[in-house]
């Protein structure tokens, strides 16, 4: 008999956060009011940034785990970060509000801290690490064309709340933000579904370090 994916406790607490902000999501979608209307602008805000920390996973990601020097790969990735710095600066000042200046580089240090301070990982382990990003990426990409493409359902999220959030400029997530709300929901449920078993339910995933 063939066993399913095996949860640890490692596994757990690393998808505590994720599932913690898709219940908020949740929360938020079915009774905007009871966690406040502006929820609703933060969390459009927070699926911006998700999008600026998932592309920018690749690209920093391959600057820290290079075969190159720490002080190279240092360089390399706080220079990716001041280009993306860029844009979270837009949307910092589009919401008037700083926190998701201080909320990009804190999720991108926190994922690439490990390869910044110490030797970078090698063989089965860089594979697991990219293979998350890979996953990430789909997710978001899955999580934002159904929602944009499907009906949704608006639940608590009705013309009162929406006025009542005051989203600044325009577009399908202003006009009918319920939208991106449950596309956040469904992108961080899946995120922390799949953490919990360490991403091992993708074919050919690695599932531990390199053999010498």
């Amino acid at each position: 008999m063939m066993e399913g994916p095996r949860v640890t406790w490692r596994d757990t607490v690393a998808a505590i956060p994720d599932l913690t902000i898709a219940g908020v999501c949740l929360a938020v979608w079915i009774a905007p009011t009871r966690l406040g209307t502006h929820r609703i602008g933060e969390l459009m805000l927070l699926m911006l940034i998700e999008f600026m920390v998932v592309h920018s996973a690749a690209f920093m990601g391959t600057a820290a785990y290079a075969d190159a020097p720490r002080t190279t790969r240092t360089k390399r990735v706080l220079g990716l970060g001041v280009f993306y710095t860029l844009f979270v600066v837009g949307f910092s000042l589009g919401f008037k509000t700083w926190w998701p200046l201080v909320g990009f580089w804190a999720l991108t240090l926190n994922r690439l801290l490990g390869a910044l301070v110490g030797q970078a990982p090698s063989g089965a382990e860089r594979e697991l690490i990219r293979r998350g990003w890979g996953i990430g990426a789909l997710f978001y990409l899955l999580a934002v064309m159904i929602t944009t493409l499907a009906p949704v359902p608006p639940f608590g999220i009705d013309e009162a709340a929406i006025g009542a959030a005051n989203l600044p400029s325009s577009g399908l997530w202003v006009r009918e933000p319920y939208r991106v709300v449950a596309a956040a929901f469904l992108y961080f449920a899946a995120r922390g579904v799949s953490e919990l078993v360490g991403h091992r339910w993708f074919k050919g995933a690695a599932t531990g370090p390199s053999r010498a």
